[in-house]
C-alpha cells in the first residue's frame, strides 16, 4: 500500500533541501564576487599610489641632477644629506601651499601625466644607510580615493672633481699650437677668478677617460670627423652625421643638454694630432660639454637671459645669503671643458666655467659669470646621482 502523502512530503523537503543549498551557494559566489572587486579596486588604488610616488622618486633625482632641489630661500644643494627619517635635512609636505606647488604643481613635469590618479603628499630626503650613499630618497603618494603608499630609496652620487675658477687656460708661447696667429681674445670673470699658467695648465681633474665613461653611462657620446661632424656613439654612417648645432644647441633656457663628451679623431686621449675643430655658433648652449677638440666659439645670436645665484656672502654672523639674479645676452649655461685651442670669434658670455687646456685666441671678448658650485663638485646637467643596488623598499 502506498502512503500518497508521505511520499510527497519527501519530495517537498527533498526540493527545499535543494533550494537551499543552491540559495547559500549563491550567496557564496555573490559575496566571493564582491570580495573580489572590492580587492581589485584596492590593488588599482595601490597600484596607483605607487606609480605616483615612484614618479616622485624620478622627480627628487632630476632636481638633484639639475640643481633645482626646492629649498628655502634658494639655499645650495648640500653635499650629503643628514638627518634621519623622523628629523630629515629636507621635507616638502603637500599641506604647506608652497611644498605642494613643488610636488604637485605644473613644474613638477614628471609626473604631471599621473596626476588624475592622486598626489604626492610628502618627500623627505636624510641621511644614506649605505657608506657610499649620498642621500635616502622617501616619497609618500596618495590615490583619489586615499590609499597611500611610500617608496624609499638610496642615491649614490658621482664623485665630480670640483673647478675652482671661472676661465682656466694655458699661455702658449709665441708660434706654438693654434695660436699663432691669432691675437689673445680680452676675458673678463665675475664671482670667480682667470687662472692662465705658463707654459700650460697642470692635468685637468677632469680626466679624461673617467668623463669618457661617465658620457657613455650618463650622457651622449660623440666621435667627430675632420671637417668637424659629429656622430653619436662612433656610428660613423655619413646619413647619420650631425652638426655642432644639432649637438650643442638648444631651443632656448632650460633646454638642457646635459653631459656632452666628444671624443678625438682616433679614440685615444688628446694629443696635438689627434684634435678635430669644431665651430660653435649656436645662439644659446645649455650643459656639461666635454670637448676632445680645437673649438672655434662664435655664438650667432642674443643669447638667453638666465636665472643664477650669486656667491655665498655673510650678511650677519652664522648667516650665510645667496642672491638671486638674471643675466642677459648668455651664449652658455655650463661648462665648456675643451682639450685644445678655444679661439673667440664674437663676444661669447657664459655662466659656468671654461676650460682651455691649449689655450685661448682670437679677437672677440670671452666673458665669463662663475658659478659658485662648481666649486663644490655640484655641476648642473651632470647626472650626478643614481639609484643604489638593493636599496628599494615600499610599502
Amino acid at each position: 500500500m502506498k502512503i500518497h502523502g508521505v511520499e510527497s512530503g519527501g519530495v517537498l523537503i527533498g526540493a527545499l533541501l535543494v533550494g537551499l543549498l543552491l540559495a547559500m551557494l549563491g550567496g557564496v559566489a555573490m559575496n566571493l564576487a564582491v570580495n573580489e572587486t572590492a580587492a581589485s579596486a584596492r590593488h588599482v588604488e595601490e597600484r596607483n599610489g605607487l606609480l605616483l610616488a615612484e614618479s616622485g622618486v624620478e622627480q627628487v633625482v632630476a632636481w638633484l641632477t639639475h640643481g633645482d632641489l626646492p629649498l628655502p630661500g634658494g639655499a645650495p644643494t648640500p653635499d650629503r644629506c643628514a638627518g634621519t627619517a623622523d628629523r630629515p635635512a629636507v621635507e616638502l609636505d603637500a599641506v604647506r601651499p608652497d611644498d605642494d606647488r613643488a610636488l604637485n604643481g605644473m613644474g613638477a613635469a614628471e609626473f604631471r601625466a599621473l596626476a588624475d590618479l592622486g598626489r604626492i603628499v610628502r618627500t623627505r630626503l636624510y641621511e644614506p644607510g649605505l657608506p657610499d650613499g649620498f642621500c635616502t630618497v622617501e616619497v609618500t603618494a596618495e590615490s583619489k580615493n586615499g590609499v597611500r603608499r611610500t617608496v624609499v630609496l638610496e642615491l649614490g652620487a658621482l664623485r665630480v672633481p670640483p673647478l675652482h675658477a671661472a676661465v682656466q687656460y694655458a699661455v702658449l708661447p709665441a708660434g706654438a699650437g693654434n695660436a699663432e696667429s691669432h691675437p689673445a681674445p680680452a676675458v673678463l670673470a665675475y664671482w670667480g677668478e682667470i687662472q692662465a699658467q705658463v707654459p700650460g695648465l697642470p692635468p685637468s681633474p677632469w680626466h679624461y677617460q673617467a668623463f669618457k665613461d661617465h658620457a657613455r653611462r650618463f650622457g651622449a657620446y660623440y666621435v667627430p670627423d675632420r671637417e668637424g661632424r659629429l656622430y653619436k656613439d662612433e656610428t660613423m654612417d655619413p646619413s647619420a652625421a650631425l652638426t655642432p648645432a644639432e649637438v650643442f644647441g638648444a631651443k632656448a633656457a632650460g633646454d638642457q643638454r646635459g653631459l656632452v663628451f666628444i671624443d678625438t679623431l682616433d679614440r685615444q686621449p688628446p694629443a696635438e694630432t689627434n684634435l678635430a675643430t669644431l665651430v660653435l655658433d649656436s645662439a644659446y648652449m645649455e650643459g656639461v660639454f666635454y670637448v676632445n677638440a680645437h673649438v672655434v666659439l662664435r655664438p650667432e645670436g642674443r643669447g638667453e637671459t638666465i636665472p643664477a645665484l650669486s656667491p655665498p656672502t655673510e650678511t650677519a654672523p652664522g648667516f650665510v645669503s645667496r642672491v638671486p639674479v638674471n643675466l642677459m645676452g648668455m651664449a652658455i649655461r655650463g661648462v665648456l671643458h675643451v682639450s685644445g685651442t678655444i679661439r673667440v670669434d664674437g663676444p661669447s658670455r657664459v655662466f659656468g666655467a671654461v676650460v682651455a687646456e691649449r689655450g685661448l685666441a682670437g679677437a672677440g671678448l670671452l666673458e665669463v659669470w662663475y658659478d659658485h658650485d662648481l666649486g663644490r663638485g655640484l655641476v648642473r646637467g651632470l647626472p650626478v646621482v643614481f639609484p643604489l643596488r638593493g636599496s628599494w623598499r615600499e610599502w
